[in-house]
C-alpha cells in the first residue's frame, strides 16, 4: 500500500499525459496556421541547405527554424508530421514542469501544476492546438532551469554550461526567451550576494553559465556569417524587430490585453488564473522555505517580461507565462492541503482541495469538448480561426505542387507562409508577410518596392492574390497616407502577365474551383484566394 501511495502522483500524471497525447493525435492533421507555415517553409529550406533570410524575411531568430527542421526531418513534411513532433514537445515539457514543481511542492501540488499546463498549454483559448515558437521557448527554459537547480545541489560546473546552453537556446527559438536566460543569471548573482564567503566558487559557476548562455548566439552568428546572410539577419532580427516592436502604443498594447482576457472564459480557463492568484497570495502567508518562495515570485516576474517584451500581445505569447502560473496554481492546491492538516481536519477536508481541483480541471475540458472530441481537424480550425484561409491554404498548396515544376517559384500576395511549405516550392520573393508594408514606418516604401523587383526579376509561374483583411493587417489610417504602391501594382502585374488557374472562396465550408470556372464564379465581394498561372 504505501509503494501505491508513493506512485500514486506519477500514476495521474501518466494519465493526464495520456489524455494529451489522444486529443493531439485525433487532431493531428490540423491545418497549419501562418506562424507554423512560416517555420515548416523555414525549416524545409534547411533541409534543402539553404539558410535562413536568404529566401525569406522574418524577425525571428533562427532557433525555431531549425526546431522544425528537425521535426520535418524525423516525421515527414505534412502538418501531421509537426504535430505529432509538437506533442512530444509539449509532453516534454509537462514532464519537466512536474520535476521543476517537485524542487519546490509536495507531489499533489507538482502534479497539480503540471496538470494544469497540460490542458492550459493545449487550450483554444492560447492558442494551443499550434506549434508555435513560444512553446519550444518552454521547453529549453524549463529543461535549463531544471539543470541549473541541479548544479546548485551538486556544485558540479557541467550543470552550469549546459544550463545556460539550454536557456541560450530558449532566446534562440524566440527573443523574449532571453528574459529567462536573465532569470537564471540573476539567481546565480543573489545567491553568490548571500554566500559571500565563497565569491570565488560563485563567479566560477557565473563565468560557466555565462559561456552556455553565449555559446548557441555566438555559434549562430558563425554559421549565418559563413553562410552570407549574417547583415540580413541582422537586419530583420535586430534593427527591423527594435522598430516593429515600437511601431505599437500603449493603447494598442491595452487593447490586445483587454481582448484576450475577455477571451479568457471565466467559468473555464479562468478558474486557473483565479487559482494562480491564489498560490501568489499563499506564498506571502503560507509557512514555508524562503528559497523556494523567492524562485516561484521572481520566476513570475521574469515570465510577465518575457510576454510583455516585444509590448505586442497575441494570445499564444501567454504560452510563455503558464510553467509560472501552473506552478503557482500547484502551490495553492499544497497550502490548501497543508491547512487541513495542521487543524488536525479529517480526510475529507485533506481531499477537498484535490477534489476541486480535478472539477475545475474537469470543467475546462467540458467546455472545449468540441474542439477536443467532435470536430475533425478541418473544422476545428476554422473554429479556432474562422476569418483566415488556412485550410484553402493548404488545398491550393497541393494544387501548386500538383502543377508546377520542382524548379518553379511561386508569389503569394498575402500573409499565408504555409502555402510554400505545402507547395514544396520556393518563393518569388523574400517578403512572405505583407503586414510590414502596411505599418507606419521608414521602412515600408522601401519592403514594397524591393517586394515588387524581386517578383518582376523572377517571373514566378504562379500568383496567388488573397483577399481576406487578416492576412493584410492593413489600417485605414495609414492607408490613407501612403500610395501603397505593391497594392497598386499588382492589380496591373497579374492582369498583364497571368491568366486566371483557380479560385477558393473563403467560408466553413470552402469552395474550389479550377481552370476556367475560376474567372465565371469570381465573387464580387468576400474573402477568397485567386491563383493566377503565368501566360
Amino acid at each position: 500500500m504505501k509503494k501505491l501511495r508513493l506512485n500514486l502522483p506519477v500514476a495521474v500524471l501518466l494519465l493526464v499525459l495520456l489524455f494529451v497525447a489522444g486529443v493531439r493525435i485525433r487532431l493531428l492533421a490540423i491545418p497549419l496556421e501562418r506562424d507554423e507555415g512560416e517555420f515548416a517553409y523555414g525549416g524545409q529550406l534547411m533541409l534543402q541547405g539553404i539558410p535562413p533570410y536568404q529566401l525569406f524575411y522574418n524577425m525571428k531568430f533562427p532557433g525555431i527554424y531549425a526546431a522544425y527542421a528537425v521535426l520535418i526531418k524525423m516525421f515527414g513534411q505534412s502538418d501531421s508530421g509537426i504535430h505529432f513532433g509538437f506533442l512530444l514537445v509539449n509532453l516534454a515539457c509537462i514532464w519537466l514542469l512536474y520535476r521543476l514543481a517537485r524542487r519546490f511542492l509536495d507531489a499533489p501540488g507538482a502534479v497539480a501544476a503540471a496538470a494544469s499546463y497540460a490542458l492550459l498549454s493545449m487550450s483554444p483559448v492560447l492558442l494551443g492546438l499550434a506549434a508555435h515558437a513560444t512553446h519550444f521557448v518552454v521547453a529549453a527554459a524549463l529543461a535549463g532551469l531544471l539543470l541549473l537547480l541541479r548544479g546548485e545541489d551538486s556544485g558540479k560546473g557541467v550543470m552550469f554550461f549546459c544550463s545556460g546552453l539550454l536557456l541560450g537556446m530558449a532566446c534562440l527559438m524566440k527573443q523574449p526567451g532571453a528574459m529567462f536566460g536573465l532569470f537564471g543569471f540573476c539567481l546565480l548573482v543573489v545567491r553568490g550576494a548571500r554566500e559571500r564567503e565563497q565569491w570565488r566558487v560563485h563567479c566560477r559557476k557565473i563565468v560557466l553559465y555565462l559561456m552556455g548562455l553565449a555559446a548557441p548566439l555566438a555559434l549562430t552568428v558563425v554559421i549565418l556569417w559563413q553562410a552570407g546572410v549574417f547583415k540580413r539577419f541582422w537586419f530583420w532580427a535586430v534593427v527591423y524587430a527594435k522598430v516593429h516592436a515600437t511601431s505599437f502604443g500603449w493603447s494598442d498594447a491595452q487593447l490586445q490585453l483587454s481582448n484576450f482576457f475577455h477571451s479568457v472564459p471565466f467559468a473555464a480557463d479562468g478558474l486557473f488564473w483565479i487559482t494562480a492568484g491564489l498560490g501568489l497570495a499563499s506564498l506571502a502567508v503560507v509557512k514555508g522555505e524562503q528559497r523556494g518562495k523567492f524562485w516561484l515570485a521572481a520566476f513570475l516576474i521574469f515570465s510577465i517580461m518575457a510576454v510583455s517584451l516585444s509590448g505586442y500581445f497575441s494570445r499564444h505569447y501567454f504560452v510563455m507565462l503558464l510553467p509560472a502560473l501552473c506552478l503557482l496554481a500547484g502551490h495553492a492546491v499544497s497550502a490548501a492541503m497543508q491547512w487541513a492538516r495542521a487543524g488536525n481536519r479529517n480526510k475529507t477536508w485533506m481531499a477537498l482541495p484535490i477534489g476541486l481541483f480535478v472539477l475545475m480541471w474537469m470543467q475546462v475540458v467540458f467546455h472545449h469538448r468540441e474542439i477536443f472530441f467532435v470536430l475533425s481537424p478541418n473544422q476545428a480550425c476554422k473554429k479556432l480561426y474562422p476569418p483566415n484561409p488556412f485550410v484553402e491554404c493548404r488545398q491550393i498548396g497541393l494544387y501548386l505542387r500538383a502543377h508546377s515544376a520542382p524548379g518553379d517559384r511561386i508569389a503569394v500576395l498575402g500573409s499565408e507562409p504555409e502555402v510554400f511549405f505545402y507547395a514544396q516550392r520556393h518563393s518569388a520573393t523574400g517578403y512572405i508577410y505583407m503586414y510590414d508594408f502596411f505599418l507606419d514606418h521608414p521602412y515600408a516604401k522601401e519592403m514594397q518596392n524591393e517586394m515588387i523587383t524581386q517578383i518582376e526579376k523572377t517571373r514566378p509561374e504562379y500568383m496567388v492574390l488573397v483577399k481576406t483583411p487578416f492576412s493584410w493587417d492593413v489600417r485605414p489610417d495609414y492607408l490613407r497616407v501612403t500610395n501603397t504602391p505593391v497594392i497598386i501594382w499588382a492589380r496591373k502585374f497579374v492582369q498583364d502577365f497571368y491568366a486566371p488557374a483557380g479560385l477558393a472562396v473563403i467560408k466553413p465550408d470552402p469552395e474550389y474551383y479550377w481552370g476556367g470556372d475560376a474567372l465565371s464564379h469570381m465573387p464580387s465581394d468576400g474573402s477568397f484566394i485567386s491563383i493566377f498561372k503565368r501566360k
